[in-house]
């Protein structure tokens, strides 16, 4: 696909996608929380992947949820997947991690971090080798042109 091409949207349903990525999110919560109970010396037991260290699997799936919807809704609203909607999705993740710290300035830096980062990741061709890096020179001017618009 060429940078001139024009890509037809799909509007997504937000509540469906965040839903669906907060139970994804919940899983590898899961996981992370039954790592982080096996490394801690307690007396809970099996029972302390949802006692002692369950709140992991509320972030694990709060922040996917949100992430999710965030994208959705911002593709629908603006009628196109690129970039910006990870960006603003990334903000929106970064502030709910940021908030479960109860902090004003963690969910600020989690904003900018967050939305910075996914954006950034997602101008690449969410790949790390880059999604322009076979195409030749014009197309890679058209489409830095295309996106200072």
């Amino acid at each position: 696909m060429s940078a001139q091409e024009e890509v037809i949207y799909h509007s997504k349903a937000p509540v469906k996608e965040g839903l669906q990525a907060g139970a994804i999110g919940a899983g590898v919560g899961l996981l992370v929380s039954a790592v982080q109970n096996s490394i801690g010396s307690h007396s809970h037991g099996a029972t302390g992947i949802v006692a002692r260290t369950g709140g992991t699997i509320g972030i694990f799936a709060a922040m996917a949820g949100v992430f999710a919807a965030t994208d959705a809704v911002v593709g629908n609203v603006r009628e196109t997947k690129d970039a910006w909607n990870s960006t603003a999705a990334g903000c929106a993740t970064g502030m709910v991690a940021g908030g479960f710290q109860r902090s004003p300035q963690t969910m600020i830096f989690g904003c900018v971090a967050m939305g910075a980062m996914m954006g950034a990741f997602d101008l690449s061709g969410s790949s790390l080798k880059g999604k322009y890096a076979e195409t030749g020179v014009e197309q890679k001017q058209v489409w830095r042109e295309s996106q200072l618009k």
